[in-house]
């Protein structure tokens, strides 16, 4: 969003923008801010300027603005001149998304009982290796739904490598790189390598650096059942802010403990089960009752995360907000690991899935680069 005016005040940069709300950048945060040569690397954005050489009284005299550019020259009262693009001062005023935020939350499709999507939000496998157009699309599904299938997949492994690296590289875990998921390997003994039920849960809960997104590729299937269950986590989470406010404000403060033992591997990490980003705004849903780790707080506190983590188990358990998938081959599922929760509805017979992880930063610098190009 373009100024309408920009004036320098005694207390900072005064912005007026076209829908007459006004905005006032303190003068510290507009030199620290500086988008000019000196400022600012223009390729890598790192910043030239030293933030703890600046005066903490700094004022400027004047600032202009070049509306065909949508530059802001200011000049300083000790005789420096930097500039600032309008740009970055929308961003930082929530007129416009800035430039770590993917898509507004408001823009996204949530979904639950009554609003499942339908139909299932997919893509062919030859759309997506064919052109970056086909890429981007794939991930903005991912982006606003949560999870997309991608049709026409070629059941291999070699295959799900190549389908992931249009992305970006996998991240690397405790299972490998890219992994095997069958009842019939036991490289690990993990709930997820049976045939049981898995109730809806989120992966990595162990790792701080939790996966960002999780791939299936269905290489075979011979049997009954077996299902992925697909639940929008950010759905429900926004349901409890509605309607329990003080559920979910036990659940973005209270610290969940998680681990991961098999022999050699002791993995443990923690954060709560929602968490918030700088803004307020939901980010991310850390929820396995399977890998909860043991933690004990004040007996009032320990009632209450339990009665909200009920509430949340319950909303996650209702069939109604699951989607179901059948995945056979030819299909191959990926979802956000940060917003859906996943799992299985108990089989018999043979399951065998090819699949992998990606780095959550990764898959947002994918998005970012497509888009921008």
């Amino acid at each position: 969003m373009m100024p309408e005016q920009v004036r320098a005040e005694s207390d900072g940069l005064k912005v007026t923008w076209g829908n007459a709300q006004t905005s006032t950048f303190p003068w510290f945060w507009v030199r620290d801010h500086g988008e000019d040569v000196a400022s600012l690397d223009a390729d890598t954005q790192q910043r030239k300027i030293d933030t703890f050489s600046i005066d903490g009284d700094v004022r400027a005299s004047s600032a202009l603005l070049d509306k065909s550019s949508g530059r802001i020259r200011i000049d300083w009262l000790d005789r420096e001149t930097t500039e600032i693009t309008s740009s970055r001062l929308a961003q930082a005023a929530a007129m416009e998304l800035d430039c770590a935020t993917l898509s507004n939350p408001e823009e996204k499709s949530y979904w639950m009982a009554g609003s499942l999507p339908d139909p299932v939000p997919t893509i062919s496998y030859e759309k997506i290796m064919d052109s970056d157009d086909g890429a981007l699309e794939w991930l903005e599904l991912i982006e606003k739904f949560g999870f997309a299938v991608v049709l026409d997949m070629v059941a291999t492994e070699k295959a799900t490598e190549e389908l992931a690296k249009r992305i970006a590289p996998a991240q690397r875990t405790i299972f490998g790189t890219y992994w095997p998921l069958s009842a019939e390997i036991k490289d690990h003994n993990d709930s997820a390598y049976t045939t049981q039920f898995l109730a809806p849960h989120t992966d990595s809960t162990y790792y701080y650096n939790a996966a960002g997104l999780q791939m299936f590729n269905c290489i075979q299937f011979d049997g009954k059942g077996g299902e992925s269950v697909v639940v929008d986590g950010f759905a429900l989470a926004r349901k409890m802010q509605r309607e329990h406010p003080q559920f979910y404000d036990i659940l973005t403060k209270v610290m969940v403990p998680a681990q991961y033992i098999e022999p050699g591997v002791h993995l443990m990490a923690e954060r709560p089960v929602f968490r918030l980003d700088r803004k307020g705004e939901l980010a991310q849903i850390s929820f396995n009752n399977y890998d909860r780790a043991p933690f004990l707080l004040e007996a009032d506190e320990m009632k209450a995360f339990y009665e909200a983590y009920a509430q949340f188990n319950r909303l996650s358990m209702d069939q109604d907000n699951w989607c179901k998938i059948p995945l056979r081959p030819g299909m191959a599922l990926i979802f956000s690991n940060w917003r859906c929760l996943h799992g299985r509805m108990g089989y018999v017979g043979k399951r065998y899935f090819y699949g992998c992880y990606h780095n959550h930063a990764d898959y947002e610098s994918r998005l970012r680069t497509l888009r921008a190009s």
